[in-house]
């Protein structure tokens, strides 16, 4: 065996001896905690300075095929009809990056309702902090 085979080896048998922490997470909110409303606050901050993208990115085989198979049979636009009835929006033909955005928003609001509630008192805050600057 090698120095390096030898180091590695080491390496394995240290970390298989540590203890691992058993305890359960904490289902108490701690006064430290940033809330989601304000990382979020803060997100539409920073994408509003430059310092951050408004884009985000998904790297997904799966869904990709399906958006694109989508488009190929025209049935893109009745997928955001029905998400657009959904969110109860308006807006006729959408682009297909607003069509992916509202089916992102109906899936978080079915898994997770309080997160998009959240989202909708950020934006507003964050809306609010920007009529207050004369």
């Amino acid at each position: 065996m090698n120095d390096d085979e030898q180091a590695a080896e080491e390496l394995l048998q240290q970390s298989g001896e540590q203890k691992r922490h058993n305890s359960e997470p904490s289902t108490e909110e701690t006064t430290d905690a940033r809330s989601l409303q304000d990382a979020i606050v803060d997100a539409y901050e920073a994408i509003d300075d430059g310092d951050s993208s408004s884009n985000i990115t998904v790297r997904d085989e799966n869904l990709a095929a399906l958006v694109r198979g989508l488009e190929d049979v025209d049935e893109l636009s009745d997928v955001a009809e029905a998400a657009r009835d959904e969110l109860d929006r308006d807006e006729g033909r959408v682009s297909r990056s607003q069509t992916l955005g509202d089916l992102a928003r109906v899936g978080l609001d079915v898994v997770a309702p309080e997160v998009i509630e959240d989202g909708k008192a950020a934006r507003k805050e964050f809306v609010l902090s920007q009529e207050d600057e004369f």
